[in-house]
């Protein structure tokens, strides 16, 4: 008796749904959407993605593992989306038409910005 849990009703699953799973398909759409209405974010959430990609391959090449040091997920990630939606709304409040332009900048400024971070980690170890 004292061992037995109660078994889940409907409305305990549906609940279970919402709070586990919906909210990330609702915040999938609300990017989706944004995405479709500004192509300008969504080009520098592109290039910045890319940037830091690149410069994470770069140091794979290079034996560092950017991936195991804090900074990459503590620091460029949030920095570099920080710095898409800057660039965007920026270009925009300049009246900057130029897409590539803006999304090369961004993706050189993405690319330094992680190799000059990770490369100073301790815990991006070397690897041998």
């Amino acid at each position: 008796m004292l061992g037995e849990e109660p078994k889940a009703t409907l409305v305990d699953k549906v609940t279970n749904f919402f709070v586990d799973n919906l909210w990330q398909y609702a915040h999938i759409a609300g990017a989706a959407f944004l995405f479709y209405e500004d192509r300008l974010l969504c080009s520098c959430s592109i290039a910045g993605f890319v940037g830091l990609i690149a410069a994470c391959m770069l140091l794979e090449a290079t034996r560092v593992s950017p991936t195991h040091g804090d900074r990459l997920w503590r620091t460029v990630v949030p920095v570099c989306g920080a710095l898409a939606v800057v660039f965007s709304i920026g270009a925009r409040l300049m009246g900057w038409t130029s897409h590539m332009k803006i999304c090369g900048a961004l993706l050189a400024v993405c690319f330094g910005i992680t190799m000059v971070t990770v490369k100073g980690d301790k815990d991006a170890r070397l690897r041998l």
